[in-house]
């Protein structure tokens, strides 16, 4: 889960980057830079708290005993 909730991350911030590569006529007419930037963050901390779930269990339950 974690794992694919990361490359969808990682794919965000790659296509929130190249942005900038396309023309501005086009950015204009699509006007997607708002809706890329809350993606950007809610996807950003959707991660986090996927890693951090998955660290506290790993941590505090790991029953290997």
């Amino acid at each position: 889960m974690n794992v694919i909730v990361s490359s969808l991350n990682i794919f965000v911030i790659v296509y929130a980057y190249s942005l900038n590569f396309f023309p501005k006529k086009w950015r204009k007419k699509v006007n997607q830079d708002t809706i890329v930037g809350m993606v950007l963050i809610f996807s950003t901390m959707l991660t986090m708290f996927a890693w951090i779930i998955y660290f506290y269990f790993i941590i505090f339950f790991n029953n290997s005993e």
